[in-house]
C-alpha cells in the first residue's frame, strides 16, 4: 500500500531544484568588505569598549610578527648589477617606513605605500585610500584614490586634498570648503602604479586584508570580562561583608520591617519595579535583636580565575601560531621547550614571508623603473627577493653547503653570503672589498675570486670546528 492512501491525500509532484539554479544570478563571489580600521586602531591601544585590558595582546601580536617577518630586510637580486647596488641602497634607506606599513597592516588588516617619484616613501593608513576599477572589468583595479580631510587649526575651514593615481597619471585637486582651489596633472612616467597595496591575510576571493587578531575578538572580550570580574572578586574581598544571623523567624521580621525600605524605580522600557533597600552605614550601631553579628570575605577564587585565563591565553597561542617563549613569558623547563618550539616557528615564519613577497617584490619594481630613469646603468626588471636564513641548526653542514653551490656556479657570491651563518650588516660592501682587495692582488696572485670565497668560507669551517661562536 502508498504513504499516499494510508494519509488520504492527493499525488504531489515534487521538483528539485540543483544547486547551480538555486543560486541567485546576483550573489556576490567577491569580498570588497573591509575591517572596521578605527575598532582594531582602538583595539590595540586598549581603548575599545571591552578590550581595555586583552586588547592589549593585539600590539604585540603584530609588532613580533612584523619583527620576525620583516625586522631584517630583504635582500634582491638582479640580473644587472648597478640596478642591485641601487636598490640595495635605496632599501637600506626605507626599510623603516615599509617596516612600518606592514605592522600597521598586520594591525588593522590593510595599509599603503607611496613610491614618489623623488623615491621618498609615503606610508598611507588605509581608511583615506579608496579602488578606481575598470569600467568594463569591476575585478580589474587600475588605481587608487586617496582622500584627506584637513581641518584648519584656528579657524572652522576645511581643506580636502583628492590625490588619483594610474598608470597614465597622477591628478590632484585640492578644495577648500567646498571649492576647488586647484587641480594639477602629472604624467605617469614609469607606467605602473606607483601605490602599492600591502594587505593581510586577504582571502582568495577578497580585495582587502583582515587585521591579524580578527578571530581572537570573541577569545578577547572574554579574557576581559573573567579578568575584570577577577579584579572586582578581589576588591569586595578586601570590603568584608556584615552579616547578621538570626535564631527566630520573628526576630528577622522585625528587623527587617525596621530597616527595609520600599522603592519604585522605571525601567527603560517604561515599567516599574518594586524592590527593598536596607541602609548600613558601618560607622553606626545597627540595633539588631535576637542576632548574632559579624564580618564575613568571600572564599578565595585566584587559582580558579588564574587557571581559566590561562586556558583562554593558550587558546590565543594555539590561533596566533606564535610560541610562548617569543611573548617573553617564562616557560617550564625553558631551553628544551624553546628548541622544540623554535623550529616549526621558523617555518611559519617562512611562510609569511611568502605571503608578503609578492608586494615587497612589487615596490622593488616600482623603484627600479624610477631609478633607471634618473640613475645611469640602471634597468627595470623584476628582482628576486632572498631572506637571510634566521637561525641555523649546523653552521658547519650550512657553511659546507653553501660553499659547494658557489664552487659549483649554482649561486653567485652575494647569495653565498646571504645564506652563509654569519652576521654581515652590509653586504654589499663585503663585496666590494673582497674585489677591490682581489684586484690589488691580482698581479702576485692569479687567484679568482672564487678560491677566495671558498677559502674564507672555509676558514669559517674551522673556527666553527674550532669551537668558535
Amino acid at each position: 500500500m502508498r504513504i499516499r492512501e494510508l494519509i488520504d491525500t492527493t499525488n504531489r509532484t515534487i521538483f528539485r531544484v540543483s544547486s547551480r539554479l538555486r543560486r541567485s544570478s546576483f550573489a556576490v563571489t567577491r569580498d570588497l568588505a573591509r575591517a572596521d580600521y578605527s575598532f582594531w586602531d582602538k583595539a590595540r591601544r586598549g581603548k575599545a569598549k571591552g578590550l581595555e585590558l586583552s586588547g592589549l595582546f593585539l600590539k604585540p601580536l603584530a609588532s613580533k610578527i612584523a619583527a620576525w617577518t620583516l625586522g631584517r630586510r630583504p635582500q634582491w637580486k638582479t640580473e644587472n648589477e648597478r640596478s642591485g647596488e641601487e636598490l640595495d641602497q635605496w632599501w637600506n634607506n626605507q626599510h623603516a617606513d615599509i617596516l612600518r606599513a606592514w605592522k600597521e597592516a598586520l594591525a588593522l588588516g590593510d595599509h599603503f605605500v607611496v613610491v614618489n617619484s623623488d623615491l621618498t616613501v609615503t606610508v598611507v593608513p588605509p581608511h583615506v585610500v579608496d579602488p578606481i576599477v575598470a569600467q568594463d572589468d569591476f575585478t580589474k583595479i587600475i588605481g587608487w584614490r586617496i582622500t584627506e580631510v584637513i581641518p584648519h587649526p584656528e579657524r572652522i575651514s576645511v581643506m580636502r586634498i583628492v590625490d588619483e593615481y594610474t598608470v597614465m597619471q597622477r591628478e590632484r585637486t585640492v578644495q577648500i570648503d567646498g571649492s576647488t582651489l586647484q587641480t594639477e596633472v602629472f604624467p605617469n612616467l614609469i607606467g605602473m602604479l606607483p601605490i602599492i597595496h600591502v594587505p593581510n591575510l586577504n582571502g582568495s576571493d577578497a580585495m582587502f586584508g583582515r587585521p591579524e587578531g580578527e578571530a581572537l575578538e570573541p577569545a578577547l572580550h572574554r579574557y576581559g570580562e573573567l579578568f575584570d570580574a577577577a579584579i572586582e572578586g578581589n576588591i569586595r574581598q578586601g570590603r568584608s561583608t556584615p552579616t547578621l544571623l538570626f535564631a527566630l523567624k520573628e526576630d528577622l521580621k522585625l528587623w527587617w520591617d525596621s530597616y527595609a525600605q520600599r522603592q519604585t524605580r522605571t525601567l527603560p522600557d517604561g515599567t516599574t519595579e518594586t524592590y527593598y533597600d536596607v541602609e548600613f552605614d558601618g560607622d553606626k550601631l545597627l540595633a539588631a535583636s535576637g542576632a548574632t553579628f559579624d564580618y564575613k570575605s568571600p572564599q578565595s577564587f585566584s587559582a580558579d580565575t588564574e587557571k581559566l585565563l590561562g586556558l583562554l591565553f593558550y587558546l590565543i597561542l594555539q590561533h596566533t601560531e606564535i610560541p610562548e617563549f617569543i611573548w617573553g613569558n617564562a616557560i617550564t623547563s625553558s631551553h628544551a621547550s624553546a628548541e622544540a618550539q623554535l623550529g616549526p616557528f621558523l617555518e611559519y615564519i617562512d611562510m609569511r614571508r611568502g605571503e608578503i613577497a609578492k608586494w615587497l617584490t612589487t615596490i622593488a619594481e616600482v623603484v627600479l623603473s624610477y631609478l633607471s630613469l634618473v640613475e645611469p646603468g640602471v634597468v627595470s626588471e623584476t628582482p628576486q627577493i632572498q631572506w637571510e636564513s634566521l637561525a641555523s641548526n649546523d653552521g658547519n653542514l650550512t657553511l659546507s653547503t653553501v660553499q659547494w653551490a658557489f664552487s659549483e656556479g649554482l649561486i653567485d657570491a652575494k647569495t653565498a653570503l646571504i645564506l652563509a651563518p654569519v652576521d654581515i650588516e652590509d653586504i654589499n660592501a663585503v663585496l666590494d672589498k673582497a674585489k677591490e682587495e682581489n684586484e690589488a692582488a691580482q698581479p702576485e696572485n692569479q687567484e679568482t675570486p672564487e678560491p677566495q670565497l671558498n677559502a674564507a668560507l672555509q676558514a669559517e669551517i674551522d673556527r666553527l670546528e674550532a669551537g668558535g661562536d
